[in-house]
């Protein structure tokens, strides 16, 4: 080839219009790289263009002009043209015919539900199938909240006009009011003292839980901010709504099946955990159960609880919860929902449910939201309890109690002395989801998991290393007086004793149980509920080392279940300042009382589950030896050096002090 350039000729395109376009010329480039660059032209403005395009150039070779000519798929792009176009027709459809079109997806769907339910009910009764009950009972749950739900939303306000409004005007008189104010204090007060006197008759000693409760209202009258202005109908209504909870879980037998039942799922649903940690860290995950075990759980059911607030689940749950609350109690709306949240949520995310009241709020509605706050567990960490063996139903029925006995405590500890701003407002809007599905709700909630297992990763490492550290330094000081056991554990055994003994512990095990309320209130329940995790599964199998009695387990779950915690002070006031940065001074005046009311709330919610058990469940029966068939008692005492008595002390073992 001849050392050629290529002649000046206009290049031109067959656009759409078939209008010829100059395209400018080319000039002074070798033919190779002028052909490859014309094509890449063609292509981008076959892009910008489309239709069909032709592109003439000179061929230097053979001094012929040849002519290459690319053709798009018009085909193509008139059927995507057309798919497009329907589809905005559909969406249009749909968009302007929403209604209609929800009751024929839901109609469908129960079209299908239905032959689904008789297929099950036929195959359940001819093949050899899965029991077909619990489907049944599940479906008559749904129907009946849906058929509720309907009859609410179609006829309440009539029902409101024609029932309620007649029987509230019929009772509008005072006399009438007092007659029937003291009537139900009446039934309130018999029912009772039936339940009590019935408790004592099978099991006198639970007169001691009796005493302990007693104990703990006029240590909260002492210490009360304002003795002359107590309202006490929130108290009484806290204190016999959490009785209530009790008698229905502790007392009945056809409640204690449903939250046991309850129990059991939960644990089951937990267990799926176990596949994605399987998955990640390798089949020998429960070689490291905390780390690999314990904190997934943690993960998973924060995940869940995001996909049901984005379902409006949660949202439903806790306002019914919260409406029970503010008609028992007479507290305010914003109040109710915050103790009602905190069942399910943390110290510092249900305060979010009444983001906006927060400024405006009294300090006593204040101090009733940091004690609740105090008072009760997030569902993250009691899914980490339950899997450390702590039985789930008294862990349901003791975040229940918890709610209403923080509100009470709280009015009695920090009465209303101001005139409310929000009292009037008798109920709050739910709060909508921020994410479009279901799928990006899930994984929201995984990730804003991640900060609460760190936390916990990072306070463990953080208490126990201190723990270990004054233990050392107790333990030095202890040497010179020939007592070397001296321990932050045998400190709190003793301080905390009588108050295991007061909420029905036995005396045997009232050391036992004051150490880990000691752990509780000065580390966290977190280290509290692993320790007591270690004597049930001791007695479960049976191993050598001390046992709690099954009732101690029991007292010790309920009087645990808190966050009642020196560091927790640091952890409200963070959450809660940044949403009323206003009142960062009122927090702090309320925070330390508050801190005593969710302790001393948790103490007689221990109380109450201490006075109402009288048989233990067959579940927790005491470990027989299957050998021998020989009781193992618990013959040891808490401190017996040559058998350590918790999982903290066993750290130190290998620590060599000298003096």
């Amino acid at each position: 080839m001849g050392d050629t350039s290529i002649t000046k000729e206009p290049l031109m395109m067959s656009t759409p219009n078939d209008s010829a376009v100059d395209m400018g010329y080319i000039e002074d480039k070798a033919p190779d790289d002028s052909i490859d660059e014309i094509k890449h032209f063609k292509a981008a403005m076959k892009k910008m263009n489309g239709g069909d395009m032709t592109i003439e150039i000179d061929n230097v070779d053979s001094g012929s002009k040849s002519s290459e000519t690319v053709s798009s798929d018009s085909g193509t792009s008139s059927f995507l043209s057309s798919v497009s176009k329907h589809g905005a027709k559909m969406e249009k459809f749909v968009t302007d015919n929403q209604s209609s079109v929800r009751k024929v997806m839901i109609g469908l769907f129960c079209f299908l539900y239905l032959a689904y339910f008789i297929t099950a009910l036929i195959f359940g009764a001819t093949k050899d199938c899965v029991n077909t009950v619990p489907l049944i009972c599940l479906t008559c749950i749904v129907l009946a909240f849906v058929v509720l739900h309907y009859i609410w939303t179609h006829f309440g306000e009539d029902v409101k006009v024609k029932c309620f409004r007649p029987c509230l005007e019929s009772i509008e008189n005072k006399k009438t009011k007092n007659v029937l104010k003291w009537l139900f204090v009446l039934i309130v007060i018999g029912s009772f003292l039936s339940v009590i006197i019935s408790t004592v008759i099978n099991q006198p000693s639970n007169l001691i839980s009796v005493a302990g409760f007693v104990f703990f209202v006029i240590l909260l009258f002492i210490f009360s901010e304002h003795r002359s202005q107590i309202k006490w109908r929130p108290i009484l209504g806290g204190f016999t709504l959490q009785f209530m909870f009790a008698v229905f879980i502790l007392k009945w037998d056809l409640g204690y099946k449903i939250f046991h039942f309850l129990g059991q799922q939960v644990q089951v649903f937990l267990s799926y955990t176990d596949v994605g940690s399987r998955m990640v860290f390798g089949d020998k995950f429960m070689d490291h159960f905390f780390a690999m075990k314990v904190l997934p759980v943690v993960i998973f059911f924060s995940c869940f609880i995001s996909v049901l607030y984005h379902l409006g689940i949660m949202q439903m749950i806790i306002g019914k919860i919260a409406f029970v609350m503010r008609l028992m109690l007479g507290t305010t709306a914003a109040e109710s929902l915050c103790a009602a949240g905190n069942i399910f949520v943390g110290q510092t995310e249900a305060p979010i449910l009444i983001r906006p009241f927060l400024e405006k709020m009294t300090k006593s509605e204040l101090h009733a939201v940091m004690t609740g706050g105090f008072a009760t567990i997030a569902g993250g960490v009691l899914a980490a309890y339950v899997s450390f063996g702590v039985p789930a139903e008294h862990l349901l029925c003791a975040s229940v109690m918890n709610a209403p006995c923080a509100l009470a405590v709280s009015k009695l500890l920090f009465p209303e002395t101001e005139k409310s701003k929000i009292s009037k407002k008798t109920h709050i809007d739910n709060q909508s989801s921020n994410y479009r599905n279901v799928l990006e709700a899930a994984a929201a909630g995984a990730s804003a998991s991640i900060g609460l297992v760190a936390n916990i990763a990072a306070n463990l490492i953080a208490f126990l290393a201190l723990l270990a550290f004054v233990n050392a330094v107790l333990s030095w000081f202890g040497g010179f007086v020939c007592f070397p056991d001296l321990s932050f554990e045998w400190i709190c055994s003793y301080v905390f004793m009588p108050v295991a003994f007061l909420m029905g512990v036995e005396w045997k095990d009232a050391r036992i149980v004051g150490e880990l309320i000691g752990i509780k209130t000065f580390l966290n329940e977190f280290v509290a509920y692993e320790q007591l995790s270690q004597f049930i599964n001791t007695r479960r199998d049976c191993a050598d080392g001390i046992i709690l009695s099954p009732k101690s387990e029991i007292i010790a779950t309920y009087a645990l279940c808190g966050f009642a915690n020196l560091s927790s002070i640091g952890i409200q006031l963070g959450g809660l300042t940044p949403m009323a940065p206003n009142r960062a001074s009122d927090l702090a005046s309320v925070v330390l009382k508050a801190l005593f009311g969710g302790i001393v709330a948790c103490l007689m919610t221990a109380s109450i589950a201490g006075l109402l058990i009288v048989h233990v469940p067959d579940d927790m029966s005491s470990c027989i030896d299957m050998n021998s068939t020989t009781m193992v008692t618990n013959s040891s005492l808490l401190f017996n050096t040559t058998e350590p008595s918790n999982i903290l002390y066993t750290i130190l073992t290998n620590t060599t002090l000298s003096s």
